[in-house]
């Protein structure tokens, strides 16, 4: 079953590679032609824009086909890259860039979430959606391992190569299993297609009290991981770039998706047999615990708790999702519920980056991490609460 969408898996490896990249040069690119707080407004902005599209593009997912929008975001990143290869780098160029990879990540998370939860075996739904982490876990890593190295090059170099990533994972896409029939089909309904389209918002939110609390959970920790991602994200390309010879960070940034790629299969298949609501307590307490130790620590210490704070996310995040699975039973809005949590997440990605530019300046690199890693313990708080609230003792 697995082995069928190795394409699959090989497309989003090689999309993760070129798309962290580009996302990981942003910083530095942008910091010698705007201020900074610019720049990390620029980033955020991004996701901002991805934010307000993301129920609209749930749907459209839903409707039209998970692999035809993904092969076309791709391209549109693909784009991206030529941009930097193509054209000198001025502000207006940058800014172009900026677009169009937000556009580009616009269909890819909600749509690689929908088509795995279409295809997801119903006993095995953790080791599925822990191998979609893995994979594009991988393309991370590699693209932080040869960021030190890609910021000594021209951006003609930067752009040839994350065009050249995109173009390989756009044949992959060509070559992965095709959609299944119309999800909507499947529940042989004859109106069941107009009514989706027809009250998006009401099935959103009766999708998202049905999967309670699993839903809900997902979406504050969508939010609050992506913020703390996206302030690392920001600052460390800057320190890298910065003190070129600091290898050791350069690491660093890896680090977290190591972990995933390390632990990400195992904590799968312990989300499938365990019991979910212990493993998103003790995952969400590692991560806030070690994301906040992070922002205090520097060379090994800084690849010692980047590795805790990103197994901790994965141990929550897949435990979540393995608990959304078990509780859809029909996956008929399996692309909205994507788009919405996608939505939260883009949220943090707007607001990380954004934040990060202020506080870079105002307080450093060192509580700039620490205020990211703060946020994931009031997520743990709030997993309390919900909890209570649920399945009160």
């Amino acid at each position: 079953m697995f082995s069928r969408f190795l394409p699959f898996w090989l497309f989003l490896l090689l999309y993760k590679f070129g798309g962290s990249l580009h996302y990981s040069l942003l910083a530095p690119l942008g910091e010698p032609l705007l201020p900074l707080w610019a720049v990390g407004a620029l980033m955020g902005g991004g996701s901002l824009v991805q934010l307000f599209l993301d129920v609209p593009v749930g749907n459209i997912l839903d409707r039209l086909g998970y692999l035809r929008f993904l092969r076309i975001t791709t391209l549109i990143f693909l784009v991206a890259g030529v941009v930097l290869f193509a054209f000198p780098l001025t502000p207006w160029m940058y800014v172009v860039t900026v677009i169009l990879s937000t556009f580009g990540w616009l269909f890819y998370s909600p749509g690689v979430s929908a088509y795995i939860l279409s295809h997801a075996p119903k006993h095995h739904a953790g080791a599925f959606i822990s191998l979609r982490d893995t994979f594009g876990s991988f393309g991370v890593v590699a693209g932080t391992a040869i960021l030190t190295f890609m910021l000594t090059q021209t951006t003609s170099v930067m752009g040839a190569t994350i065009a050249g990533l995109m173009f390989v994972a756009w044949i992959a896409l060509l070559a992965s299993p095709r959609d299944h029939v119309s999800v909507h089909a499947e529940q042989k309904l004859p109106t069941h297609h107009w009514y989706i389209r027809r009250h998006p918002i009401g099935n959103m939110l009766r999708a998202l009290r049905t999967l309670n609390p699993a839903s809900t959970m997902l979406l504050i920790l969508s939010f609050a991981a992506a913020t703390f991602y996206g302030i690392i994200w920001f600052v460390a390309p800057l320190t890298i770039a910065h003190e070129l010879e600091s290898s050791a960070l350069g690491i660093g940034l890896g680090v977290f998706d190591f972990s995933i790629v390390v632990m990400g299969y195992i904590l799968g298949n312990i989300a499938d047999r365990g019991n979910r609501r212990s493993l998103v307590f003790f995952g969400l307490l590692l991560f806030a615990t070690a994301g906040i130790a992070l922002g205090f620590s520097f060379n090994w210490l800084f690849l010692l708790f980047g590795f805790l704070a990103t197994t901790g996310d994965e141990m929550a995040s897949i435990s979540l999702w393995s608990w959304l699975h078990a509780l859809d039973r029909d996956h008929a809005h399996d692309g909205l519920v994507a788009g919405v949590i996608t939505l939260f997440e883009d949220l943090g990605w707007a607001v990380g980056p954004f934040l990060a530019g202020i506080l870079y300046t105002a307080i450093g690199p060192t509580w700039s991490r620490v205020s990211g890693g703060a946020l994931i313990f009031v997520a743990w708080i709030g997993y309390q609460l919900l909890i209570h609230r649920h399945h009160p003792i």
